[in-house]
């Protein structure tokens, strides 16, 4: 007669636990900033189609008005005010006393130009109608224009880097 032996129940088998896929947003290390603090530029490890759209998605996410396109020049034209525009990209409406005290620029229209060089897209931005040159000597007539500029581009570059919804 064989031994008797113990059945014992076979061990639970874990269910494997499913982990949500962590959806990054924006293109993180593919964008980068460079160049002076005053003229600031954006490189987009991108071919220059994809970093076209990649532009006018940041522009429309940040609701900045592009009121002229031109793809075969690489050149969009927008209208900024950096003060209009919170931290989070709303507008304020805080009444007349937060315009007095806090407009420090004026909306102005703004040429983005988007270019193609070595291996990255590269996106600066510059006041509609002036060299660097004027803007640098009328600085003071634009109420600090140049640094306006500036603005832009780190607002577009934030966006691209870390909010932006790729497909």
């Amino acid at each position: 007669m064989p031994p008797e032996m113990e059945i014992v129940e076979k061990p639970a088998v874990a269910e494997p636990k499913i982990i949500e896929d962590i959806v990054d947003k924006g293109l993180g290390d593919s964008v980068v900033l460079s160049g002076p603090t005053e003229e600031p530029l954006i490189k987009i490890k991108k071919m220059f189609d994809r970093s076209w759209g990649i532009v006018e998605q940041a522009l429309k996410l940040n609701e900045i008005e592009i009121t002229d396109k031109n793809r075969e020049e690489g050149v969009f034209y927008v209208n900024f005010d950096p003060d209009a525009q919170t931290s989070d990209g709303s507008e304020l409406f805080d009444g007349m006393t937060f315009s007095f005290f806090n407009d420090e620029y004026e909306e102005a229209a703004y040429k983005l130009t988007v270019v193609w060089r070595e291996s990255n897209t590269e996106v600066n931005a510059e006041l509609a109608g002036q060299t660097n040159m004027d803007m640098l000597n009328d600085d003071e007539d634009f109420g600090g224009s140049v640094d306006a500029g500036a603005k832009l581009i780190k607002k577009l570059y934030k966006t691209i880097r870390d909010d932006l919804p790729l497909d």
